[in-house]
């Protein structure tokens, strides 16, 4: 099936030719309008639109003579999607080493917006195996790594995460309300870790500490879950130690290499 083919069956044709307009001006740095148009096969009008779209986005440029190139945003998404994929290579082997030692699932994963993400899983043990995947996303304020990822944030930017929550109805225990989340972040900072005691899934209990760059700023988090039975009451305070001198030594290991 041709390119132009493919574009026509897409779910969303629009953004199909964007793409397909960032790959020709990536091949063909100075095209023009018309050019532009050829390649893409759309209308005037189209045409115009998108391109006008796409230069407000930052992701195209127009440059002299008319002509057009890849604009600024694109290089700013790269270098953060190259942090993370560093980030998570770096942290690997430590991850795994902690993930065998505590016999549970191990997560590694980042903030996005509101949301925390998945970037490495690590299984520590089969008997019991949690459901989770790399790429995966979840609200911030039912899970421990959201909450180790947001705990530490400058108060302006924890307000307008906290703003955007919708505060699920997921679980029993789940908070639903800013003013209660508030006060659970307050013990993540005192305590140096974070807990998801069926918050987001039932019968899992979950346990998070932060990765800090050179500056102290959180860049990332590190998470150990499983059941109840794995993670039972008696277990919560060791495992606590455990996984923040873990990210800790994931921290060290990974910015203190880089100076």
């Amino acid at each position: 099936m041709s390119d132009m083919n493919k574009l026509s069956t897409m779910k969303v044709p629009a953004l199909g030719k964007a793409i397909a307009l960032l790959e020709a001006l990536a091949r063909e740095p100075n095209l023009g309008f018309t050019g532009i148009q050829d390649r893409l096969g759309m209308a005037k009008s189209s045409t115009h639109n998108l391109i006008s779209t796409m230069c407000e986005l930052g992701l195209i440029k127009q440059k002299s003579l008319g002509t057009y190139g890849i604009g600024t945003k694109l290089l700013e998404l790269a270098s953060i999607a190259k942090e993370s994929i560093d980030l998570q290579r770096d942290a690997m082997p430590l991850l795994c080493e902690f993930a065998q030692q505590v016999r549970l699932t191990c997560h590694l994963g980042i903030l996005e917006q509101s949301e925390a993400v998945y970037l490495a899983r690590v299984e520590g043990a089969r008997d019991i195996v949690v459901k989770s995947h790399v790429g995966q996303r979840f609200p911030v304020n039912c899970s421990a790594l959201g909450k180790s990822l947001i705990a530490w944030l400058h108060p302006s930017a924890l307000d307008v995460v906290i703003r955007n929550l919708g505060f699920e109805n997921r679980m029993p225990k789940t908070v639903l309300n800013a003013a209660d989340f508030r006060i659970q972040l307050a013990d993540v900072r005192r305590r140096g870790w974070a807990l998801d005691d069926e918050e987001q899934a039932p019968n899992c209990r979950c346990i998070a500490a932060p990765i800090r760059d050179l500056d102290g700023t959180v860049v990332a988090a590190i998470s150990a879950v499983g059941t109840l039975e794995q993670v039972d009451d008696s277990r919560i305070e060791l495992l606590a130690e455990q996984i923040m001198s873990a990210a800790s030594t994931i921290s060290q290991f990974i910015y203190n290499t880089k100076l």
